[in-house]
């Protein structure tokens, strides 16, 4: 039997604009275009072939950050992603 809120949020969530994702900055860094993001930035992420969203919380270094995704029923899952396991959109 399905719960009738899990499906709202399931319906909230898959209604949610793509401008919800931050683009994040593209700046210079040793020659090359590099994009980063700051705190606060929502990113997506692929973790284990699949595709993650969640929060910025913490940059590590200059293509590592601690970012937060909110698991329903769970709680709240920590993640160290790197610069390459971010998706544009």
């Amino acid at each position: 039997m399905s719960d009738p809120h899990h499906a709202e949020y399931l319906a909230a969530v898959a209604a949610m604009p793509e401008h919800t994702v931050s683009g994040g900055t593209t700046r210079l860094i040793d020659g090359q275009l590099v994009t980063t993001y700051a705190v606060g930035d929502r990113i997506r992420f692929i973790e284990r072939g699949q595709t993650l969203a969640g929060v910025v919380v913490e940059v590590l270094t200059n293509d590592t950050y601690h970012v937060r995704r909110h698991v329903p029923d769970v709680g709240n899952a920590h993640y160290a992603v790197t610069a390459d396991q971010i998706t544009p959109f």
